[in-house]
């Protein structure tokens, strides 16, 4: 099993990245002392976000940002490090990064627009929201650096949240793929 965080954005609509959900047959969401079974009904390899259904979890939703933040922006990175109790990990934004890399499994060459955060971002953390100052979400965790524990990445908030609109209503279940680990 694999474990990621998601965030509220819509009544009984999560978001995590998808490499969190890549493959899965069955998901579970946790949170507010209730769990849910989940279903995956956007699923996007590319941009690395997905979409989960569970109508049961009512959660308050978090509002993405209008913008990117710019660089010096603060807030805070929330997820489950390693599958533990919630954490809030003081973040700041260090640059905007037009990032060119592969989809999820590897093959097709994809551009992103991401930020740099000064973060410790975990394994876990993947999928939650940097919260910024303001209380939007100013971008969607979803990688640690490889050569700095105190570096994160999140995507931008507005290319998320272009690419999960359409999952937003949605019940049928989206094909996740196969399983990337």
């Amino acid at each position: 099993s694999f474990t990621g965080t998601a965030f509220s954005v819509a009544d009984g609509y999560f978001v995590t990245n998808a490499h969190v959900v890549a493959g899965a047959e069955r998901v579970t969401l946790r949170g507010a002392g209730s769990s849910a079974r989940g279903t995956v009904v956007l699923f996007d390899p590319d941009l690395d976000v997905a979409v989960v259904r569970a109508a049961s979890l009512r959660l308050p939703a978090l509002v993405l940002a209008d913008e990117a933040p710019e660089r010096g922006a603060i807030g805070a990175a929330l997820g489950h490090p390693n599958g533990a109790r919630l954490t809030v990990l003081p973040a700041a934004v260090t640059a905007q990064v037009r990032a060119r890399g592969r989809d999820l499994y590897g093959q097709a060459p994809v551009v992103r627009d991401i930020l740099e955060l000064r973060a410790a971002v975990e394994p876990g953390v993947s999928g939650g929201p940097l919260v910024l100052a303001d209380g939007t979400v100013g971008g969607v965790v979803f990688a640690e650096s490889r050569t700095d524990d105190a570096v994160g990445y999140a995507l931008d908030p507005t290319a998320v949240a272009i690419a999960i609109e359409p999952g937003i209503g949605e019940t049928d279940p989206a094909d996740t793929g196969p399983c990337i680990r």
